[in-house]
């Protein structure tokens, strides 16, 4: 092997960018590894075909998260290096500030490369004096999993400079090094020499654009090769081909007689890639019954607690550390879920495709690769279209960093495992999973899992009332729980009725349209939309209009997605199809017309006429959406109609509270309203009821409330009788939650009544004077309720129908003057006037009531006159 050793030498400053790491190169499961001083491991996204084994100072691109964590590497070329010599891994740069922390704990720097993608590099520790909008030349050097500023000048605005600057840079840099007299050595010995072989295995290259023709797959012997060379099994069952991407093609596949499942992916001429689903390792009698008597369940949100975004949970339970979904936040400096607080997940479980329960999972990959991660097949084919866009929105967004790039991406797709609603498997040895129905959009599910004695409910969203495109939850598919964690968006609300909310939608569209105006209807592109086209498909009243209604946004994509599923939407939608033989969706033939928008610049066309126009996003925070309600919220015979959950301070919510003639600032552009607003609810959560209804049928020790607003929380925390009968928690992001520990707020009294036996038997013992209620022993010395009820020694009682409800005699009724001067103005012999009445207690040995506080009009056996 020839090698350029002088390759970073002669050629290391030509761009602005230049990072230099030392390490050598390990492979494990199909993804390699740039393993550093510390034994630290960087996930590589490509590097050169041939390398030598052994320690080597690579020049790398660095991507960094939001927090300025290094997540993975590409390296693009390396040298030998004199490993006493080398001191400390570097990067200088010359970049423009694009985002400063609030308290100067990081920056964002954008770094223009000649002839290379622009970087988005994130990094600790600025100098104070940088700014938004300038251009600095700096050096930072690793430290751990993050670089931090070194040095820094803030340079002049002249771009011809930038090579010079950098070149000067490194002079400066070589200056520090020569002053730095620490030695940092490293054993070559324990390191294992890299292996080369895995890098076209690693899905180098991977275009995330989506299908935009037609193609013909590749031979399906192909696949059927590449899976008999991994596995050494014959006779496959292989699934038909399925389009990811451009040149991409993917098939699923099972073996028959081992039931191992496998998938095969295919970029245009690469060699075939091969994904199997890890089999359960058999366990022995003693670990089975170690697993069986198993009672740990602990439960650590690690996003959407007390608020929505981030949706992350930490779930230990058994032996195993378990994380349920993994979403991201769409604005802010803080978009990622507390990922620090897990320690060593073994698995993750997606409930649904919405990003604030997807959108880190790519991250989640990048960090523990080898973790498995499972959902409904549903969810996978729609979290192609979610991310892939999420991954759009942020490359434009050029005042944050990508949370992932392509390559993190493909990797996650491709081994996002899939299992069946309403089937049990087995993910890891004695933990058993569910997925329930959840009825809030295609694919979603409810996740139950049972391990050991201990048992848990996450809801994700749901809905327990059905729409066009999902069947509600049932509850009847339920099972009891130790732990519930449910979502709580609309816990302060009760939905009015959805099919006379689509009626009023409806009217509303016809009333503007008559009038030759246009309706926006800001959707959610998941689900929303495609039921609001489902509305407007099958009503008569858009059949008589004859008006077309245009499709825009990333509600193209998921509609198409949807159409390409249809055994996964509810049988009205089946059978429509089928009846009718129409498409569901888009038809510019049909009445009305549905028409989906493919190019920006046809967007104006769309409102040159009257017209409805469904597009994205639905709470007018970016996307096509915000390009239509610029124009027509100036227009007096236009409206625009919210369909559903808008954020507190999203424009979609601010602008439900304006009035004609008001102002608001649509992506910079100030607009005075002119148009009509109204809001229609055809929310996909459950409202109040629902939540109730589910919480009760469950039946949990522990309710965790989650996803939702202060007063959602809270109002859904004081419902009918829910604190009497669970350990109610409203965490915060890390607080954990351990079964069988009560909050430590709850009075004793509260814990009795969750504790404690509701209900008993009581014995009855007639005798000549009357009949004693016999209390259960346990009950009058374990339980305080029966403490308070009994001080007095005598009880109220009233009929209720055929029921006998019993009530203490307050301290207030008995020691009360006015009641022992009404007792005694009564002339009769009661406790009052007896002699043993002293202080309200009675002190007559005999008497049953002696040493309990009585009712001054109390009467007994043992009345003695005090005359």
């Amino acid at each position: 092997m020839n090698l350029q050793t002088d390759t970073l030498s002669t050629n290391a400053i030509s761009s602005n960018f230049h990072f230099t790491i030392l390490g050598h190169i390990e492979s494990s499961e199909g993804v390699n590894y740039l393993v550093c001083r510390e034994n630290i491991k960087f996930p590589v996204n490509s590097l050169p075909a041939l390398y030598p084994p052994g320690v080597l100072l690579w020049q790398a691109i660095p991507s960094t998260d939001s927090t300025g964590e290094i997540s993975n590497l590409t390296l693009l070329n390396f040298e030998q290096v004199n490993l006493n010599n080398y001191q400390e891994d570097k990067c200088l740069l010359i970049g423009r500030v694009v985002q400063l922390g609030k308290k100067y704990n990081f920056t964002l720097v954008k770094v223009n490369r000649n002839g290379g993608k622009t970087l988005k590099i994130t990094l600790l520790s600025p100098d104070r004096q940088m700014k938004i909008g300038h251009l600095w030349q700096i050096i930072a050097v690793r430290q751990g999993r993050f670089l931090h500023v070194n040095a820094g000048n803030l340079l002049k605005e002249n771009p011809s400079d930038s090579d010079e600057n950098l070149a000067n840079l490194e002079e400066q840099n070589q200056k520090i090094n020569s002053s730095n007299d620490l030695e940092k050595k490293i054993s070559i010995g324990d390191l294992v020499p890299g292996n080369a072989d895995l890098n076209e295995a690693n899905g180098n290259n991977l275009t995330t654009k989506a299908p935009n023709s037609l193609t013909t797959p590749p031979p399906i012997e192909d696949a059927i090769a590449a899976l008999v060379a991994e596995t050494q099994l014959e006779n496959w069952n292989i699934g038909k081909p399925k389009q990811r991407a451009n040149k991409t093609w993917e098939w699923n596949a099972i073996h028959p007689s081992t039931q191992q499942r496998a998938r095969v992916r295919i970029i245009g001429k690469k060699n075939p890639h091969v994904y199997q689903y890890p089999s359960i390792a058999q366990t022995d009698a003693q670990e089975n019954t170690n697993l069986a008597e198993n009672t740990h369940l602990a439960v650590t949100p690690l996003g959407a607690a007390r608020g929505i975004g981030a949706s992350c949970f930490r779930v230990e339970i058994g032996p195993y550390e378990v994380v349920l979904d993994c979403g991201s936040r769409p604005k802010g400096y803080d978009p990622l879920p507390a990922l620090e607080y897990l320690n060593n997940p073994d698995l993750l479980i997606v409930s649904h495709a919405h990003l604030d329960h997807l959108g880190a999972v790519p991250v989640f990959h990048n960090r523990y690769p080898g973790v498995r991660i499972i959902c409904t097949h549903g969810t996978r084919e729609i979290a192609h279209i979610m991310l892939r866009d999420c991954l759009k929105v942020q490359n434009m967004n050029e005042d944050s960093t990508p949370l992932f790039d392509d390559v993190d991406l493909e990797r996650t797709l491709f081994r996002l495992e899939t299992q069946p609603v309403g089937v049990d498997f087995e993910p890891l040895p004695g933990l058993k999973v569910r997925f329930i129905n959840a009825g809030h959009i295609l694919g979603a599910a409810c996740i139950y899992m049972t391990c050991g004695e201990r048992s848990l409910i996450y809801t994700g969203d749901y809905n327990t009332t059905s729409s066009r495109t999902t069947t509600g939850l049932r509850l009847a598919d339920l099972p009891s729980a130790d732990i519930l964690i449910t979502e709580s968006t609309y816990g302060a609300d009760n939905h009015p009725s959805r099919k006379a909310q689509e009626t009023a939608l409806i009217d509303a569209i016809a009333e503007v349209i008559k009038a030759g105006g246009n309706v926006l209807i800001p959707a959610f592109a998941l689900g929303r939309a495609q039921e609001i086209l489902l509305a407007i498909r099958t009503s008569m009243t858009f059949h008589t209009l004859k008006i077309p209604v245009y499709v825009d946004g990333l509600v193209r994509s998921v509609t198409e997605t949807f159409r390409d599923n249809l055994e996964l939407l509810p049988e009205s939608v089946q059978n429509f199809v089928k009846q009718c033989n129409r498409e569901p969706f888009f038809d510019a033939n049909e009445m009305p017309p549905i028409i989906p928008i493919s190019n920006p610049k046809e967007r104006p066309l769309a409102m040159a006429k009257p017209s409805v126009i469904v597009a994205s996003s639905g709470m007018l925070s970016g996307g096509a959406s915000v390009y239509y309600a610029q124009t027509l919220l100036e227009r007096e015979n236009a409206a625009i109609f919210i369909s559903g959950y808008t954020d507190e301070e999203s424009p979609g919510r601010l602008l439900q509270n304006l009035a004609v003639g008001d102002e608001i600032e649509l992506d910079g552009k100030k607009i005075t309203v002119k148009a009509q607003i109204k809001r229609f609810n055809l929310s996909a959560h459950a409202d109040k009821i629902g939540l109730t209804q589910v919480i009760n049928k469950v039946n949990p020790k522990h309710l965790i409330l989650i996803h939702g607003c202060g007063n959602a929380l809270h109002s859904l925390a004081d419902s009918g009788d829910l604190k009497s009968k669970h350990y109610i928690h409203i965490p915060s992001v890390g607080e954990r939650i351990e079964y069988g520990q009560a909050p430590e707020h709850l009075s004793q009294s509260q814990l009795a009544k969750i504790e404690l036996p509701q209900e008993f038997e009581v014995s009855i013992e007639a005798e000549i004077e009357g009949a004693w209620l016999q209390i259960p022993l346990e009950v009058v010395e374990n339980d305080p309720r029966w403490q308070l009820l009994a001080n007095s020694g005598i009880l109220k009682a009233s009929w209720e129908g055929y029921h006998l409800k019993l009530s203490p005699i307050t301290q207030k009724n008995i020691s009360s003057q006015k009641a022992i001067e009404d007792a005694i103005t009564k002339g009769e012999d009661c406790c009052a006037v007896c002699k043993f009445y002293q202080g309200g207690k009675c002190k007559g040995e005999e008497s049953a009531l002696f040493e309990f506080q009585v009712d001054p009009g109390g009467i007994c056996a043992e009345f003695s006159s005090d005359n």
